[in-house]
């Protein structure tokens, strides 16, 4: 295996989890603030000139995160019986489709500063949008359930791979970015 340099992390933060943006359920906060690190440095990478290579992996890695948090809410939502489930998959399926265009963009027009400020400018309205609005209509359901919403756990990949809501190589993905993006 290939080893990969790990992106630096620059001091701008676009994004982050701010009041406006807190659904009131732990689980699906601590992971829409994982999206929200991870755009920010797929921003940061856009911006920072890197290896074409690397900024393929950020943008690559954030596609599939969000594939993971997506299968993982919407595996939530089955489960409760969401009545509003249908819409919410039809939102993750189209923003999943948005993603992979974007990623494909990337890939063929790594160096373009338009490219790159339209997926800062996409990844703002994608996140901030589904968060504020759709994520927080779902938060609004859960909370009128009969669950301990602190204790809520969103299923974990091995869960995800079981239930066929991520491809069955997703872990190795996810390990591969997360080594090239998390190393100090």
């Amino acid at each position: 295996m290939r080893t990969l340099r790990p992106i630096p992390f620059f001091n701008m933060r676009l994004f982050s989890l701010t009041q406006d943006l807190v659904t009131g359920i732990p689980a699906i906060d601590e992971q829409h603030g994982e999206l929200l690190d991870l755009a920010n440095e797929v921003v940061n990478a856009a911006g920072a000139d890197l290896h074409p290579e690397l900024f393929d992996l950020a943008a690559t890695f954030l596609a599939g995160y969000a594939a993971y948090h997506f299968a993982a809410e919407e595996k939530v939502m089955t489960d409760l019986d969401y009545p509003q489930r249908g819409q919410h998959f039809d939102s993750h399926r189209r923003l999943q489709r948005e993603v992979a265009s974007y990623v494909a963009e990337v890939r063929v027009n790594q160096t373009s500063e338009a490219c790159k400020d339209e997926i800062a400018l996409f990844l703002e309205n994608w996140i901030v949008h589904h968060i504020r609005v759709v994520d927080r209509e779902m938060a609004v359901f859960l909370r009128s359930q009969s669950i301990d919403l602190r204790t809520l756990k969103l299923p974990d990949l091995q869960t995800m791979k079981d239930y066929g809501g991520i491809p069955a190589d997703f872990d190795d993905r996810i390990a591969l970015g997360a080594a090239g993006m998390r190393q100090g």
